[in-house]
């Protein structure tokens, strides 16, 4: 099946907001004033998920122990790994969080093997550094470009479904043959038409999947 399918992980794969997660209990005060100036559009995203992380003096090793113990995998979302396994179908985290903890929680689920297009980070003795390793020059906003990724699939003649939860999923949702989404991405894919399916965990996506081609009304 040429078919890719890319996921958000904050909020979509981790029922958590993982990144939150962390920054309670291991950020310094300033995590949640940057939060509310980024809800409030004063600071671009991109500034946002760089600056959090940055007052953060934990180890890599203390705080991916933290998410194996703390953060939870969507229910559905090993069994949507397996049948894509299966199906020879790609599956994909696509995600503006970073490294260390998306590999945390995906290695304790034993499914570190999927393909994920996350921030890099650096521990330094000043605090985690980031690196945005899929970005362009025409999208600095949010760092890491999800739509790019969204591209390079579609580049290579697959059709592409997303999923996803929040406004930084709407610029792949509008390139996606069909978007699963949730919260406030499912109120923003209603506002402009984009084709659709509602979700509450990737059990809804599977049965999506293993309807016949003819069922699914996408292109």
């Amino acid at each position: 099946m040429n078919l890719a399918i890319l996921c958000d992980f904050d909020d979509t794969v981790a029922v958590e907001n993982v990144a939150h997660l962390l920054l309670g209990r291991f950020g310094d005060s300033q995590w949640q004033s940057l939060l509310q100036q980024f809800r409030d559009g004063t600071i671009r995203p991109k500034d946002y998920f760089e600056r959090c992380f940055l007052g953060v003096r934990a180890s890599r090793a203390s705080m991916q122990a933290y998410v194996r113990e703390h953060a939870h995998l969507r229910p559905g979302f090993r069994e949507l790994a397996r049948y894509c396994q299966g199906q020879e179908i790609e599956l994909a985290i696509v995600t503006h969080g970073l490294d260390f903890y998306v590999e945390a929680l995906l290695e304790r689920e034993g499914l570190g093997w999927l393909p994920a297009f996350t921030v890099g980070s650096r521990f330094t003795s000043n605090g985690i550094e980031s690196d945005f390793r899929y970005t362009r020059d025409d999208c600095q906003e949010w760092g890491n470009c999800k739509c790019s990724v969204v591209d390079r699939y579609r580049t290579q003649g697959r059709r592409v479904f997303y999923v996803g939860d929040g406004l930084s999923d709407l610029c792949p949702a509008r390139r996606a043959d069909l978007v699963f989404a949730r919260s406030r991405l499912l109120e923003l894919c209603q506002q402009e038409g984009i084709p659709h399916r509602e979700f509450q965990d990737f059990n809804d996506v599977l049965t999506e999947l293993q309807q016949p081609l003819s069922a699914r009304g996408v292109p």
